[in-house]
């Protein structure tokens, strides 16, 4: 069995700030769950009343209490853009998920905060694989991914959720990087 542990901290790129979600967060994720645009490659159609974000954040903040998640608020000054999260965390494994207004995209900001958290992921809280499940078509996320050095697993396959929804999804994966063993048994000089 792997050992890991939840970490939920404030994390900080170049140009973003990643807060751990709270409760107050849910009107500026509303803006975000509530693009069209953005969550036509989501697993549900934009959400359209406040009401939901509520209800939503509020299990995601419980979730973290418990140690099941992690969820963050991307945040870029005062503007909140995106959310990113660790879920299904266990035996030194997590999905890693993220969404971002469809205004801000194309500027590297998605790159930016998945690079944070992959880093994080594997260091602070000591996972060995992370994981990604995307929509078929996606092919945005799908090239973000390969970037950062997921690679697809299998072909693209169908998912069923709750309600009788089905969806053609992409699953990624990544292992935690090894030490090269030629460094290692580098002998040290100088001292």
């Amino acid at each position: 069995m792997f050992l890991y542990r939840v970490v939920v901290m404030i994390l900080s790129t170049p140009r973003l700030q990643l807060r751990p979600m709270l409760q107050s967060d849910a009107p500026a994720l509303f803006a975000i769950l509530g693009d069209r645009d953005a969550m036509r490659h989501w697993h549900r159609p934009a959400i359209t009343r406040l009401s939901l974000v509520e209800l939503m954040v509020e299990e995601q903040v419980a979730a973290m209490a418990d140690g099941l998640c992690a969820y963050w608020t991307v945040w870029r000054g005062d503007d909140a853009i995106g959310s990113a999260d660790f879920s299904l965390i266990e035996d030194g494994a997590a999905q890693l998920g993220f969404l971002f207004r469809h205004d801000q995209w194309g500027q590297g900001f998605a790159g930016e905060t998945l690079a944070a958290l992959i880093a994080h992921g594997f260091d602070a809280m000591g996972l060995e694989q992370l994981s990604a499940t995307i929509r078929t078509g996606n092919t945005r996320a799908a090239r973000l991914l390969e970037k950062l050095g997921f690679t697809q697993e299998g072909a693209d396959h169908m998912l069923s959720l709750d309600g009788g929804v089905t969806l053609e999804v992409a699953s990624y994966a990544l292992l935690r990087p090894r030490p090269d063993p030629r460094q290692e048994s580098s002998p040290q000089k100088g001292i």
